[in-house]
């Protein structure tokens, strides 16, 4: 076995092996219970692993049973981001109704921005082919797209808020937003440089991203999670003045 295979093989083991530690510290602080879909995805991503790994280690990766159970797993996951995206969203505003509502809206309207978008450029991609196989290529390639513009507003917004960065929801946010950003990296450089040298240097940073976004999930829920600031200590909060200011337009409409 040569280096970049080696390389590979345990940028491949070793982050789902830190995904079970992940889920352990989720159930060992209950935050399972905050977070549903994300820990539903944590399992799904380790036991996608196991089929993978079982299938690649008798079969190798170019058998069918591979290619499909591959395919399946990753529309899977394509899926369960976009829930754990939503579910960042409204943790991150849970404190706060009026900025709660306010800033799934704005959610809204980029994710239905971003989806027109991603549909265009999914339908009038160069180089398209009638093979299915590719095509799962290309709708994750729009779905990276979307959750990327989705996960980047959502990070601009809650800091423009003044929420705090230390809280999980936002690591959970970050750590997909680098992957979807480094999947879209992957496929633009794949899509013009397509020898087996680039092949294997970008598989090496693909799997490698996962490990540090996986490293940044841990990291967040071993920190201790901030108090919200109480506003009889601290009357001019900017989030608070932002719930305020909110509720006063609402009411104005009205």
């Amino acid at each position: 076995m040569n280096w970049h295979k080696a390389l590979l093989l345990f940028l491949w083991v070793m982050p789902h092996a830190l995904l079970g530690v992940l889920a352990f510290f989720l159930c060992k602080r209950r935050l399972y219970r905050e977070f549903p879909v994300f820990f539903a995805y944590v399992l799904s991503e380790i036991a996608e692993f196991v089929l993978l790994f079982s299938l690649y280690s008798v079969l190798g990766v170019t058998s069918k049973p591979y290619k499909y159970a591959y395919c399946a797993t990753l529309l899977l996951s394509i899926a369960l981001r976009f829930g754990v995206i939503n579910e960042s969203a409204k943790d991150l505003f849970r404190e706060y109704k009026l900025l709660r509502v306010s800033g799934i809206r704005v959610l809204q309207y980029a994710t239905g921005l971003l989806l027109a978008v991603g549909v265009l450029l999914t339908v009038y991609a160069p180089g398209q082919s009638a093979n299915w196989y590719s095509d799962i290529f290309v709708a994750n390639r729009g779905a990276a797209m979307i959750q990327l513009g989705v996960l980047l507003s959502l990070l601009v917004f809650s800091r423009f808020m003044g929420l705090s960065w230390r809280r999980p929801a936002f690591g959970i946010a970050l750590g997909l937003a680098i992957l979807a950003g480094i999947d879209l990296v992957v496929h633009a450089i794949r899509s013009e440089f397509s020898s087996h040298a680039w092949v294997q240097y970008l598989s090496l940073l693909a799997t490698g991203t996962y490990f540090v976004c996986v490293l940044i999930w841990i990291g967040y829920l071993l920190l201790p999670e901030p108090k919200p600031a109480s506003i009889a200590v601290l009357p001019h909060d900017e989030v608070e003045t932002w719930n305020t200011e909110f509720q006063r337009l609402l009411r104005a409409k009205d």
